[in-house]
């Protein structure tokens, strides 16, 4: 069998599946220039929930701007629709994002009881350095494990 034969064959890992299925996630965002994605997972690895970058739901697309800086008033993050739209207790899940969380977001994550979570590379303007220091004090703090993902997620 050569390698790539017994590549195809090889199971993904969770999260090689879960940030691969994120990244689909993220394609729903009618945002043309950032789109974000959330996967919430619980501990036996089934999914909660999803969500994406977007306006509130029901919303006309006519209505929605969708350039900067106008949009920012209008768009709810992915990791809050993922959250809004769980119907069940978040304690101990895991939330895989696209990007790292912003300040808010990582502190909602924090809130529901979201012990894990593993985000991607994907940039987002509206983190700042104090900010990323104190998401990382408040994970320390809380036993909250984060990881980021290096890895391109491959089509599954």
């Amino acid at each position: 069998m050569t390698d790539t034969e017994q590549q195809q064959q090889r199971r993904p890992s969770w999260d090689e599946y879960y940030m691969t299925l994120v990244e689909q996630v993220s394609r729903r965002s009618p945002d043309p220039s950032t789109k974000h994605g959330c996967v919430l997972v619980d501990c036996e690895n089934r999914v909660i929930s999803t969500g994406y970058n977007g306006p509130v739901a029901g919303l006309p697309n006519d209505v929605v701007p969708l350039e900067r800086p106008a949009k920012y008033d209008w768009m709810i993050h992915a990791e809050d629709n993922a959250v809004a739209f769980a119907r069940c207790d978040l304690r101990g899940a895991t939330a895989y994002v696209t990007g790292a969380p912003c300040s808010a977001c990582f502190r909602r994550l924090l809130q529901v009881g979201v012990k894990r979570i593993v985000y991607g590379n994907r940039f987002s303007a509206c983190i700042s350095d104090s900010e990323r220091d104190a998401c990382r004090i408040m994970a320390e703090q809380l036993g909250v494990e984060v990881t980021i993902w290096e890895t391109t997620p491959t089509s599954v």
